[in-house]
């Protein structure tokens, strides 16, 4: 394990330094429209935003990278993502907030993407698998410890943009400092959605899901608790409650569902976050408490919809479609994380903060039934055809490269030129 870490330890390090970043933006910026009374429709469109430009930079950057060369792209992008930060309070606008989280997306996007990219192309062969499960707790530890941060300072301030922008500036000093050598560029083939659909209709629908949920949850759930009164410290908490159950159920569930049909796990674990987002919507009065376990539940839950539903659909595609499926699934993932805050944001105007997860509830159970029906069109993989599940990373925290990672794609990297 320390051989395959240690030569990655200024990668891994500058990787975890823009993960608490992102882990900071993301709350910061949900609990600061909510302190500037933006209307529920306005923030959701805001949070949307960053899905639209991270989603645009995962199919359009490999030209720019190819142009330019990684390590301009990483160090002009982590720039990018500073001064983006230090722009959100100079200008306290829905409308430029929306121009700035389509560029902040689309700039972490761009990050992801070459540090993935490097963490792919100087991993050892026979260790990829341990590299890709110490990156997937970075991610959710580093994103969870963002959220934490929140309670250093007042969100209706400047110090705490200051402190994520020094966070992303942080990220570029052990890379910049690194010996290791960045692979030239990259090249990946991707599946068109069309023939995504055709291979693995449950797998699209799952990832479109947890793209829903997932995106509104993280985006609004600061919101949701705003609006019912709790502290910031609160809210930090409850954020990080939410990513801890992330982290704790994704194995067990996963584990299940090596030993059944997929689609019968997949359909049990959306009823079940389905019931945990209506528990959640009649459950203020259980107090902090209470909810901070449920909103944990939600969040293990719901973490887990979109690698079981990639691990589905990776059973029933051939060895060198793997990765061009992570890159369309992720696309499939956008869409709903594009389409979510929006939904979520309109209904938590009509019904009041619970409306968050009344929409995701909802989302859920219509997934659940999607299910059910396509089992009755086709016959379940069989065993011997299954795939182990591997848990994956907070997906709209990676690109499609970290597929080169997963311990299953070992015949279906991306070419390092």
């Amino acid at each position: 394990m320390f051989r395959a870490v240690f030569p990655l330890s200024a990668l891994l390090l500058g990787m975890s330094a823009m993960l608490v970043g992102n882990g900071l933006f993301s709350t910061l910026t949900a609990v600061r429209m909510t302190v500037e009374d933006f209307a529920p429709a306005m923030i959701g469109v805001v949070v949307a935003c960053h899905s639209i430009g991270f989603a645009l930079a995962c199919f359009t950057c490999d030209r720019i990278i190819q142009a330019v060369g990684q390590i301009r792209v990483f160090a002009g992008f982590a720039a990018t993502l500073a001064v983006c930060c230090l722009c959100f309070p100079i200008v306290v606008d829905p409308f430029a907030w929306m121009g700035l989280r389509l560029l902040f997306g689309f700039s972490a996007a761009a990050v992801f993407m070459v540090g993935e990219s490097w963490l792919a192309g100087t991993a050892p062969p026979d260790m990829k698998g341990k590299v890709f499960a110490i990156y997937m707790v970075i991610n959710k530890a580093s994103f969870g410890v963002g959220q934490l941060l929140l309670i250093v300072g007042d969100p209706a301030g400047d110090r705490l943009f200051m402190l994520t922008a020094a966070l992303y500036a942080l990220c570029l000093i052990p890379i910049a400092l690194t010996r290791i050598k960045v692979p030239e560029g990259l090249v990946g083939e991707r599946l068109s959605f069309r023939a995504l659909y055709r291979l693995s209709p449950v797998g699209v629908a799952g990832a479109i899901c947890a793209g829903f949920t997932n995106s509104s949850l993280i985006g609004l759930g600061p919101v949701f608790a705003a609006r019912l009164g709790f502290t910031i410290t609160q809210i930090s908490i409850l954020m990080t409650g939410f990513l801890l159950g992330s982290l704790l159920l994704q194995l067990p569930l996963g584990r299940c569902s090596d030993r059944f049909d997929r689609r019968t796990v997949l359909i049990c674990v959306a009823l079940l976050t389905a019931a945990a987002c209506l528990s959640m919507s009649y459950g203020a009065e259980s107090g902090f408490i209470g909810l901070l376990g449920l909103f944990a539940l939600v969040g293990g839950l719901s973490a887990t919809i979109y690698p079981i539903a990639m691990t589905h659909a990776n059973d029933l595609a051939r060895p060198e479609q793997t990765v061009s499926l992570h890159a369309t699934l992720l696309l499939a993932f956008a869409a709903g994380a594009s389409a979510g805050p929006i939904f979520a944001s309109l209904t938590m105007e009509q019904l009041g903060p619970s409306g968050l997860f009344t929409t995701a509830a909802a989302a859920n159970f219509i997934l659940s039934v999607f299910v059910l029906y396509r089992m009755t069109q086709r016959a379940p993989v069989p065993e011997d055809n299954q795939g182990d599940f591997v848990a994956m990373p907070q997906t709209s925290q990676t690109t499609q490269v970290v597929a080169t990672l997963d311990p299953r794609n070992d015949d279906a990297q991306i070419d390092f030129d």
